[in-house]
């Protein structure tokens, strides 16, 4: 049996981005984001670019531990079509093992249109397909060893969620959860789950959401709500993470952004290979998530930018100890 470094588990995605100028955006206190991307209805737009990519958490983040050097398997569910091939084929490109990818013959893959703005926001049209009804009882269980497990979004499915951690920790694995929108809206039921998990990815609004506390209080909330490992990511300010022995925040110098798409998946998979290599460093793991995240964003497409093993060095980071 096979034993991997990694093997990640939630979505993978047919993504199709659309680039015009003819996309205007206008500021609108009715839209929940503070403004709205429009474009002339019943008009035909003319688009500057296009490009078709593979996409979602559990490819992205495959194809970061495996430039990190580890071995890498990715579990997720595609249809039986075209697109579905497109997303064997990218994760044997990369090296990433697909032999646990699923096939379901009766529906397509999962399929986004991305349109870009020009920070790098975008606004996303998403169709879940194949990956909606993705289930613990599709998943052979049996033949997943490695010693660290990386989940990502399940669509809200908690039973699937907590049947992966108990899998990791009875097989002897450590397990990192960066959970979807779907996950931390059932909140209380999803608390005690992400308790269960040894690294827990967030970015700052979805701690916010799950530990019903804003601000410089979030830090405490978070050191009296668990003993393991919790990172947040906090856009243009940095990161930081409160752990066992202490917390400490990255602050980092922000770099022009072209696409946003995948970033969390970047810092989240970048942190876990350091993790992964050098497990009491967590000031590598903050670097490594950092330089991973803002290499992604700079590039469109969440695979081309991610790093290879060299980590590079600048002054453009600065760890110091968060106070709690």
């Amino acid at each position: 049996m096979t034993r991997f470094d990694v093997i990640t588990i939630g979505s993978a995605t047919q993504d199709v981005y659309l680039m015009s100028k003819a996309f205007r955006f206008v500021r609108d206190r009715r839209s929940s984001t503070g403004s709205f991307e429009e474009f002339a209805f019943g008009s035909k737009v003319e688009l500057d670019d296009l490009l078709q990519e593979v996409g979602g958490g559990a490819t992205n983040a495959a194809v970061t531990f495996q430039r990190q050097g580890l071995r890498t398997a990715c579990v997720c569910k595609v249809g039986d079509d075209p697109a579905g091939d497109d997303v064997v084929r990218t994760l044997r490109s990369y090296k990433v093992d697909p032999r646990f990818v699923i096939r379901d013959h009766n529906d397509r893959t999962a399929f986004s249109a991305l349109f870009l703005g020009k920070g790098g926001e975008r606004t996303a049209l998403v169709y879940r397909g194949a990956s909606a009804d993705f289930t613990e009882s599709m998943v052979p269980w049996q033949a997943l060893r490695a010693r660290w497990f990386y989940i990502s979004s399940l669509g809200g499915n908690l039973r699937f969620l907590r049947h992966a951690i108990a899998h990791a920790h009875r097989t002897g694995a450590s397990v990192a959860v960066n959970p979807g929108k779907a996950e931390l809206a059932k909140k209380a039921a999803v608390r005690s789950v992400l308790r269960q998990a040894d690294v827990l990815l967030l970015n700052r609004e979805e701690a916010e959401l799950l530990f019903r506390v804003r601000g410089s209080k979030l830090p405490k909330a978070i050191a009296k709500w668990r003993k393991g490992i919790v990172v947040v990511t906090d856009g243009a300010k940095g990161s930081w993470t409160v752990t066992p022995t202490g917390a400490w925040r990255l602050r980092i110098k922000p770099v022009h952004a072209v696409d946003t798409t995948g970033a969390g998946d970047a810092f989240g998979s970048g942190f876990v290979a350091s993790l992964a290599k050098r497990p009491h460093d967590i000031a590598s793991a903050l670097r490594l998530g950092a330089i991973n995240s803002a290499g992604e964003v700079q590039h469109i497409g969440a695979k081309k930018g991610l790093v290879t093993l060299r980590l590079p060095k600048g002054p453009w980071m600065r760890l110091s100890k968060l106070k709690i």
